[in-house]
């Protein structure tokens, strides 16, 4: 009985509510309407793909570059941050820095630092932004399955049920953003 007179008001509260937000915005004309909203964008100013680029201090074999990273996430604390993407063979070169990476985890005396550069382009390829990171390490990697079609998925092509996914975790001692 509680339970009913709880939903029940509820329910009111909504009706009457979204009844307040219509009747104000009856008055109101489309140019005011329009007054409040932002800037339409079409999909070749925005940003539509990244390039990773990886710098490891002291290696010789130079710059790792990759481009089928798809999404940036933030972990908590400042410098933190992750990628996500679908395991690829292009990034076989990532894998081992991972692997040498975890190895020494933890190592104060010798660390396997890097810079990371995640450059972001437009639909129209046009650069937007670096986000420039640096001394970073891999602080933990996984792979795990998305086997929900209602999910966003990476690959759009794919009619399979499932969808295998890496994440790549990083702390670093620095971040900037950069134009150039």
């Amino acid at each position: 009985m509680l339970e009913t007179r709880i939903a029940l008001g509820l329910l009111v509260l909504a009706i009457v509510g979204t009844s307040i937000i219509s009747f104000s915005l009856v008055g109101l004309t489309p140019d005011v309407i329009q007054a409040f909203a932002a800037a339409t964008l079409n999909s070749k100013d925005v940003a539509k793909f990244m390039i990773v680029r990886i710098d490891v201090q002291g290696a010789e074999n130079g710059e790792l570059v990759y481009g089928t990273f798809s999404r940036i996430g933030f972990v908590s604390g400042e410098n933190n941050f992750l990628l996500e993407s679908l395991p690829s063979v292009d990034k076989k070169s990532f894998y081992k820095l991972i692997q040498k990476s975890l190895e020494r985890k933890g190592s104060i005396v010798n660390p396997v630092l890097f810079d990371l550069h995640i450059q972001l382009f437009s639909g129209g390829y046009d650069h937007i932004e670096t986000l420039d990171y640096t001394k970073c390490q891999i602080t933990d990697y996984f792979v795990h399955t998305v086997d929900s079609k209602g999910k966003f998925r990476f690959l759009e092509d794919d009619d399979s049920n499932i969808e295998i996914r890496e994440v790549t975790k990083f702390d670093c001692s620095g971040f900037n953003v950069s134009l150039d």
